[in-house]
């Protein structure tokens, strides 16, 4: 029983770690260390680290299945009368794993995309209700181990940090608490660019390719967008464009203020800085993230931008289409409200082979970026584009 537990435990520590903002910048960090001299094959391969939330929902799960056989073990050994001396054990493991379930159902992508609040505020409050639960029901179990010994029973307080499932917990808690004691209130200031579109400056410190999560209220909803600077060496912003409720409230109304936590967060495109020829592809505000990299000073590897929009100086202004083309000067920008809505696999196809690329990097909305990264890969050609649910 004891061995279920810390099986459980230690799948749902690596699952709440590999989502530390922290520790996903260090992954990234020593990927990007490798020289653009290195073996393309391999190169190829390190820029993939991105696809690591497949780790986070893998260990997930695999920790709810754990703990399912943790709750089948525990409620025939109490029906039984063999080990079990209290129903509380029972009562605190099914409750949890009722939680783990609720969150599960709710974290499939289907569900997850179509309820998408929904699944935000559940794994939220359920994963926090979850480590106070566990907490209760792993003292419970300890203490069941401990009067197992009916000739010298050893203190709870022993019995317990002989569980490694104790230490694991421990590490949990500290790590779900650690981004709220970052929680800060930052000033955004709002410059509306059309109808459908705003950009917000701020001056959060941050280092190149990241990103940020705003919220209104702290317990309220969470939006992440890629950072890029504003030219003058002080500000950044981020660009909103209608998608939902939130954006166009946001457009509307911005505020003055949002929430943030936690640390920066590297985006997918600090992976194109290990390649020495690149094209970024990218339609609407995606064009923020990927001058995030072609204003990095840093960068040593060519590239080039095809940026698709609808009216783009309609909607996002002629000042910011001129800084693209400062920023890359082969740049395409491609406008689908009079030129029409081009191939897009085939146009980035033909700009690869043309400027014998090394990687394709798409920021897009999911079913062009899943749509391009498969239209190109499934040809040979490497391509990587943001993970939008694991």
């Amino acid at each position: 029983m004891p061995y279920a537990a810390n099986a459980a435990a230690a799948n749902f520590l690596v699952a709440i770690l590999i989502r530390q903002d922290y520790i996903f910048n260090m992954i990234f960090r020593v990927c990007q260390l490798v020289p653009l001299s290195a073996p393309l094959r391999l190169r190829r391969v390190l820029a993939k680290v991105y696809e690591h939330g497949g780790m986070h929902s893998g260990c997930a799960m695999a920790g709810t299945m754990w703990f399912i056989l943790l709750t089948v073990l525990i409620v025939v050994n109490f029906e039984t009368g063999r080990i079990i001396h209290t129903p509380l054990v029972p009562i605190f493991t099914v409750l949890l794993l009722i939680i783990f379930l609720v969150m599960c159902v709710f974290a499939h992508p289907a569900i997850r995309h179509k309820f998408h609040n929904s699944f935000e505020f559940t794994h939220r409050f359920a994963g926090w209700c979850s480590i106070v639960v566990f907490w209760v029901d792993l003292v419970l179990i300890a203490d069941t181990v401990r009067v197992q010994n009916i000739n010298s029973p050893e203190p709870l307080g022993i019995a317990l940090v002989k569980l490694p499932a104790f230490w694991f917990l421990i590490i949990m808690s500290v790590h779900i608490v650690l981004p709220w004691l970052r929680l800060r209130k930052v000033a955004f200031t709002a410059e509306r660019l059309s109808e459908h579109a705003i950009r917000l400056h701020h001056k959060e410190h941050m280092g190149p390719y990241r990103g940020i999560a705003i919220a209104e209220s702290p317990l309220g909803e969470w939006h992440p967008f890629a950072c890029f600077p504003d030219g003058d060496g002080v500000n950044n912003s981020i660009m909103i464009s209608h998608a939902g409720d939130w954006t166009r409230r946001t457009i509307d109304n911005p505020k003055s203020h949002y929430y943030v936590k936690g640390v920066l967060k590297t985006n997918v495109l600090s992976m194109a800085s290990i390649f020495n020829r690149v094209l970024l592809v990218t339609t609407g505000t995606g064009i923020g993230p990927a001058l995030s990299f072609v204003a990095e000073p840093s960068r040593k590897g060519q590239c080039q931008v095809l940026w698709v929009s609808s009216s783009p100086e309609k909607t996002f202004g002629q000042p910011l289409i001129d800084w693209v083309y400062t920023l890359n000067g082969n740049a395409i920008v491609w406008d689908s409200k009079k030129d029409g809505r081009p191939d897009m696999v085939a146009l980035t196809l033909r700009l690869y082979k043309e400027m014998n690329a090394e990687a394709v990097f798409v920021v897009s909305n999911p079913k062009l970026t899943k749509k391009l990264v498969y239209g190109c890969e499934s040809r040979g050609v490497p391509a990587y584009g943001p993970i939008f649910d694991s």
